[in-house]
């Protein structure tokens, strides 16, 4: 049996459309990871917590439309979110930052939103 833990990570979805899939460790913040002062937590269930920047909208941040389909597969109201958002996992009640996310957990949040915003792939041309 191993002792090592797993890898953990927060899934950081930009404006535009980039995701970033970063390590998760034990000194890692919300903040940090989302490159402000003050992030909100929003709890979506039981295994993964949405961090938003608190003061995107007052900081003019943009408009955070790619996160849309992930959010909205995951149950969360259509609200506008400023500038990127973070993924975890539950929060921990001892601080003020979430677990990391499962490798797979991650991934599949990735693939629903490649799967269900209608993104184009390009294919070669036929003419």
């Amino acid at each position: 049996m191993s002792t090592t833990k797993a890898v953990e990570f927060g899934l950081v979805i930009q404006p535009d459309g980039w995701f970033e899939l970063a390590d998760w460790t034990p000194t890692t913040t919300p903040a940090a990871a989302l490159g402000c002062d003050l992030t909100h937590p929003i709890p979506l269930d039981r295994e993964i917590t949405l961090w938003v920047d608190a003061e995107g909208l007052t900081n003019g941040r943009p408009v955070n439309a790619p996160a849309t389909p992930v959010l909205r597969s995951l149950g969360v109201a259509r609200f506008p979110y400023f500038g990127p958002v973070l993924l975890t996992g539950p929060t921990d009640h001892d601080s003020a930052r979430g677990n990391g996310l499962k490798e797979d957990q991650a991934l599949g949040l990735i693939e629903q939103y490649l799967t269900r915003a209608a993104v184009k792939v390009p294919q070669q041309r036929t003419r």
